[in-house]
């Protein structure tokens, strides 16, 4: 009966090691190539940014993701600059590519998390969990998951009527605006206000008769769109912006991308701004 009880014992114990090991193993050899500025703020949000080996060129938060290797933009990524850091873990969205991209990486049989492109409260919840969970920081994770969840439960949404048309470009011969089911919708109905424009889904070319019929009281753009643009000036140069409120006024709000895009981490932060600028157009 004591020899049983000391096997049993010592089974246990031997299945404890091996628990112990998996985890510290999944904690410690990793290379992880994050493909998305989302995951990759997650990342550093849950200490696992020793296992990060390169990031693509959407990741610049927290700004000691720019000092590792960039395998390029989300869309656009080659298969040779992903190989060449030995990843045992690729992590983004599913709206990164292109496809044979995608393809070859599986071929190469490295692992892939790719997040659905969502814009709810819950996405960043979601995202974190799942990466803690991946990488053996469950604990960490569930923290973070905690305090995002009250840090939204805090905000006081308050509905508004301020209508925002969300415009975004690269530069001023290609400019687009968003209708529904983007997270530029999200983030607009989520913070309090009105999307200017629901005619259509997606984003579509900017005409200067939408942007009149639409007749929002704010123009909302993220900072890179703004920046290549060229600047506030340009912006209300568009033309059909002077009749317009929010041309009128001169009303626009300019925020980082990640920010305003990201539905990650910083989310309650995104929408307490978002909100705040609502309430005073009131």
């Amino acid at each position: 009966m004591i020899q049983s009880n000391q096997n049993k014992t010592l089974a246990t114990f031997l299945v404890c090691l091996m628990l112990l090991s998996s985890a510290a193993n999944a904690e410690t050899n990793q290379r992880i190539v994050s493909v998305n500025g989302t995951t990759t703020e997650i990342i550093y949000a849950l200490k696992l940014e020793n296992q990060l080996v390169a990031v693509d060129s959407t990741s610049y938060y927290p700004k000691q993701a720019l000092t590792l290797p960039n395998v390029g933009y989300q869309r656009t990524l080659a298969t040779e600059g992903i190989l060449n850091v030995k990843p045992t873990q690729v992590i983004g969205l599913e709206s990164a590519g292109p496809p044979a991209t995608i393809q070859n990486l599986k071929d190469a049989r490295i692992p892939l998390l790719l997040f659905p492109d969502e814009f709810k409260l819950e996405t960043p919840v979601t995202r974190v969990l799942e990466i803690g969970k991946l990488f053996g920081k469950q604990k960490e994770a569930e923290n973070l998951a905690k305090s995002i969840r009250e840090q939204i439960q805090k905000l006081k949404m308050n509905k508004t009527n301020v209508k925002v048309l969300f415009i975004y470009s690269r530069n001023p011969s290609s400019v687009y605006i968003s209708g529904t089911g983007t997270a530029a919708h999200s983030m607009i109905e989520l913070s309090g206000a009105k999307n200017a424009i629901t005619e259509f889904t997606e984003y579509k070319p900017l005409t200067s008769e939408a942007l009149v019929k639409a007749n929002p009281d704010i123009i909302l753009m993220p900072e890179k769109s703004a920046q290549g643009f060229g600047g506030e000036k340009a912006i209300w140069e568009i033309n059909g912006m002077e009749l317009t409120r929010a041309g009128k006024e001169k009303r626009l709000i300019v925020l980082d991308d990640l920010l305003l895009l990201g539905f990650g981490p910083r989310l309650p932060l995104a929408l307490k701004t978002l909100n705040d600028q609502w309430k005073q157009l009131e």
